[in-house]
Parts: structure tokens; sequence; C-alpha cells
């Protein structure tokens, strides 16, 4: 019997026990003004998550230290929009916030006050939070019986809501294997791919690309849809002018332009319609000169 319960009890432990919690050093050489931002951050992500995690924040971000193009100020913004794109707000870290686990999240991320303290997270987001084998799998089964866009109920302000929330946090230490971690992380290496790439083929459009990513925020259907038009930007015209087949002469005007609209009108419709002009124009422009 006891030779039986044994993986279960290790499971157990591994669930409640504990990871790193110590602070990774930061990198020799920065100044103080910007060490201290980056201490600050660092000790969120260590909260967020753990100590790999944060050593993870400061291997990215180390990439454009020192880095030609990058001046000591676009390395801030790179710095304080990483910190926040990577402290994404899945279920988990929403529990943290309402159950005041996450003192030290950042003020943009933290901000968590659904209508009447109903907190509605779809069956979608619960599901991700599982390992990705087994989170593909249950979203299959519950695609097959049209359930996965179902939305669970969480009163905030109800003893039962806020244990349903405490479960959420036993998600923390299996959150790295998550189908959730996976895209996320996915999403933020192609943001920094961007700025690399940005860099090298269109440096006065860098600044940018780094500030795009300040509109992916929020939580749930609206960080969905926030994540899908920047995917949208990047795809419709950096991606298209880096690899050559969209002519922009000034990428970083129109990278600002579709920004605003976007900040404008989260739906989209007027990031789309915005797209299409400059799109459109450049594509005219360009016949205009071939003939």
């Amino acid at each position: 019997m006891a030779e039986t319960l044994k993986p279960f009890r290790a499971l157990t432990n591994w669930l409640f026990g504990e990871d790193g919690r110590q602070i990774p050093p930061l990198p020799d050489g920065v100044p103080d003004d910007l060490a201290a931002v980056l201490d600050r951050h660092v000790h969120m992500l260590v909260e967020f998550q753990n100590t790999d995690y944060a050593a993870l924040y400061l291997d990215r971000l180390g990439r454009f230290h020192d880095r030609y193009g990058i001046s000591r100020a676009l390395f801030r913004e790179i710095a304080d929009l990483l910190a926040r794109r990577m402290s994404f707000n899945d279920p988990i870290r929403v529990a943290q916030i309402v159950l005041d686990r996450a003192p030290l999240a950042l003020p943009e991320t933290s901000t968590i006050d659904p209508p009447n303290k109903l907190y509605r997270p779809e069956i979608e987001e619960f599901v991700a939070m599982f390992p990705r084998d087994q989170a593909q799998m249950i979203a299959d089964g519950l695609t097959m019986i049209k359930m996965l866009r179902g939305r669970m109920r969480i009163h905030l302000d109800r003893p039962i809501g806020r244990a349903r929330l405490r479960l959420f946090l036993l998600f923390r230490r299996i959150r790295p294997t998550s189908l959730r971690y996976v895209k996320e992380s996915s999403s933020t290496e192609r943001w920094l791919h961007m700025i690399d790439r940005a860099l090298i083929k269109e440096p006065a459009a860098a600044a940018e690309i780094v500030r795009s990513i300040a509109l992916v925020s929020g939580y749930g259907a609206s960080y969905r849809l926030a994540l899908a038009n920047w995917n949208l930007i990047v795809n419709s015209l950096a991606k298209p002018v880096f690899d050559g087949d969209l002519a922009l002469p000034r990428l970083d005007e129109a990278l600002a332009r579709v920004r605003s609209a976007a900040t404008v009108d989260a739906t989209g419709e007027e990031l789309r319609r915005t797209i299409s002009e400059i799109r459109a124009t450049a594509v005219q422009a360009t016949s205009r000169g071939a003939a």
C-alpha cells in the first residue's frame, strides 16, 4: 500500500512545495538607476514564478544590452515591456493578485476589477493551465461537446469563490509545462525576434516595434483580442517589410499610426481599416514608381 501511494505523495509534495525563490544577479556594468529598475522587475518575476523565470528575463534582456541601435532609453523601454509581457494575467496570476499574493505586481497588470466582483474565466483558460499534452487532449474533448468556450463563474467576494482561486494557485508550479506558458513564451520570443529584425532591416522602426507590444494587456477575452491585434500588425506590416514583400519607406510612422488605431478601438475594426489604407497606399506608390 505504501509503495502504491508513494507517487501520489511525491506529486503532492511537489505541488504544495516551494521552488527557487533566490534573486538572480544582475549583469555587470548596469548603471545604478537602471539596476534599480531591473531589480524590481526581477523580484516581481520571482514572485510571479521562480528564480529560473527571472533569470530567463535577464537572459532575454541581455540580447539588447549595449547593442548597436539600442539607446539607453530604448533599452529601459524593452526592460519594462518585457517584464510586463512575462507577467501575463492567466488565472493563476489573477488569483495571486486578488488574494493579495502579488504585492510586486506591476500597476498596469494588477487591476482586476470585474463587474459585480464576478470573475468569469473561459474554460479554455482553465484548461490551458494544464501541461501542454494533457491540455490539448482535454481541449479536443471539450470542443467536441461544444464546452470549450464556456465560462466559469467565480464570485471574488464570496468564500467559495476565493477557495476556487486558491485552487488556481496550485497550478503555479506546473505553469512552465502548461499550454498557456508555451503560447506566451512563443509570442514573447516573436516580439523579441521582430526587434532583432528591425535593427537589421529597418533600424528607424525598432522603437515602434518595441512599443507595439504595449497593446497586449488585460486578461481573458480582451487579452486574447489584444494579442490577435498585435499579431495582425506584425503579419500585415512589419513582417512583409522585413521580408521585402511590402515597400513602406516610413514603417515607423505606419506602426505608430496602427498602434494608435488599436488603442482607440480595441475591437480591431479601426485597426484593420487603417492597415488596409496603409497597404493600399504603399501598393499604389510602388505601382507609380514602377511605371
